[in-house]
């Protein structure tokens, strides 16, 4: 089987109906064209998101298509085995990019935080902390963005998820919006490093001024910043 409707509608297989469609109308706004721009990879995509709830919804289909995956991977394990299976591998390579932030290799990081998601889309810290380190990179600031929104989705009242979406925005220049999740983390959690740090240089909220010196003073302590991570 070439394609893992699964990983497309980043569920696990043992899934219910109601996972599956709320992760398909979540990815389907995401990624529609309209919404992520109208190019052939995105049309592409939302393609194939559509196929994979196609198969999954129907309860005949579905069960044509996990009896075809099990014989693809070879009969012997059972979905239940390959998800805990994949959570440990998942969890080992969150460990080593916490290890590597706190180096300060966040190029490393990001590579470790995407093998993560690979094997477990569903933890909304993998997205968030991998778009951060995208950030603090300052490369593909549109994927990094859109990882820290995933994060939120899945769980909306964490104060580091809001507060690494405004760092994000941020380096790309965006101030106002910027400050507006920093606002949204100090909600949450009053002391949230990043937020409290951020507003406390004078942020204004004037976009005229978009200078990207202060945040990177904020991660000189970062030691305390990575404790946080769950």
């Amino acid at each position: 089987m070439s394609v893992d409707f699964y990983s497309i509608l980043e569920v696990w297989p043992t899934a219910s109906v109601e996972e599956i469609k709320k992760n398909y109308f979540r990815l389907a706004k995401l990624y529609h064209p309209d919404a992520a721009g109208d190019t052939p990879e995105n049309r592409e995509r939302f393609k194939v998101i559509n196929e994979a709830y196609g198969v999954l919804s129907d309860s005949g289909k579905r069960a044509t298509y996990d009896e075809s995956l099990r014989q693809s991977k070879g009969g012997s394990k059972d979905a239940v085995a390959i998800q805990e299976k994949d959570r440990r591998s998942a969890m080992l390579s969150f460990t080593q990019a916490k290890e590597a932030m706190r180096g300060g290799r966040f190029d490393k990081a990001a590579l470790l935080f995407k093998t993560a998601i690979k094997y477990d889309p569903m933890n909304p810290a993998y997205h968030s902390w991998y778009g951060f380190c995208l950030g603090m990179l300052n490369t593909r600031l549109h994927e990094a963005r859109d990882a820290c929104l995933k994060a939120i989705e899945m769980e909306f009242y964490n104060a580091d998820y809001h507060a690494n979406l405004g760092f994000v925005y941020f380096k790309a220049g965006l101030k106002k919006v910027a400050i507006k999740h920093f606002k949204e983390a100090l909600k949450w959690d009053p002391e949230n490093p990043i937020a409290k740090k951020y507003l406390a240089i004078g942020g204004d909220g004037d976009d005229d001024k978009k200078e990207t010196g202060p945040i990177d003073k904020i991660v000189a302590g970062f030691r305390g910043i990575v404790s946080r991570i769950a």
